[in-house]
């Protein structure tokens, strides 16, 4: 028999809003990993790999297949093609910094990070990220999924915005939150190898994007004044959105 979602006591909390204090000094701490990073890359401490298109093609299966469906049918078209985007940009990096992971989950993961900001779900109570997070569990428990699974999977659609934190997990709760941060605002941009971002980008078109993904935030800010997103609303963070890739 499956957890019921209110006694897992285990899954990832909805914390709310961070302080403004203790949402710079994440920023900072990220910055500050990014550039230990790519100092160790610079360095030859540390290599990123070569990587083929299946590296980062959708998995062929009837989860995969379903999550899509889910996505397509709550969300905008705007919103689908930053999933598979996040899905794209966040394999390919995992590639290249050689992590494997379970493709069919983090799949999921990608596809249903954003449920809470469709029109069905936007105004439940909750950060949006943990809306989204029940929502896909809900999803994996249906379909049969272990108990394991589907609480990875709503960890890393709970935590995709996160900094600090989403990285210390595991690569299938991590690299939503670095694709996520890709397509959102370009980081490790540089390490996506140009054919591979000009597929993904041709594939999965970021056309309106920024227009639409700023509007979502910021009725989150006005909607939700107390949750997490709203943090880094307050921060700026739409602004930071760029309009292209590059």
């Amino acid at each position: 028999m499956s957890l019921p979602l209110e006694s897992a006591s285990h899954l990832a909390p909805d914390t709310g809003r961070n302080s403004k204090p203790q949402q710079i000094s994440r920023y900072i701490a990220s910055a500050i990993r990014e550039r230990a990073f790519r100092a160790s890359l610079a360095l030859g401490l540390k290599r990123l790999q070569d990587i083929v298109p299946d590296d980062w093609a959708a998995p062929d299966s009837r989860l995969a297949d379903e999550a899509r469906t889910l996505a397509t049918e709550l969300c905008s078209p705007v919103l689908v093609a930053h999933s598979e985007r996040t899905y794209c940009f966040g394999a390919i990096l995992a590639a290249r910094d050689g992590l494997k992971m379970d493709r069919e989950l983090f799949y999921i993961a990608a596809l249903l990070h954003d449920l809470g900001l469709s029109d069905l779900y936007r105004d439940e109570p909750g950060s949006f990220e943990w809306v989204s997070a029940r929502k896909a569990r809900t999803f994996c428990v249906d379909r049969g999924l272990p108990d394991a699974k589907a609480d990875l999977v709503h960890d890393a659609v709970a935590l995709h915005s996160s900094v600090g934190l989403a990285n210390r997990r595991e690569p299938e709760v991590a690299f939503v939150h670095y694709g996520a941060g890709l397509d959102l605002l370009g980081k490790r941009v540089d390490h996506i190898p140009r054919s591979d971002l000009s597929a993904v980008l041709e594939r999965f078109s970021r056309e309106g994007f920024k227009q639409e993904f700023s509007c979502c935030l910021r009725d989150q800010y006005e909607k939700k004044p107390n949750s997490h997103i709203s943090g880094h609303v307050a921060l700026g963070l739409p602004d930071l959105i760029p309009d292209v890739l590059a």
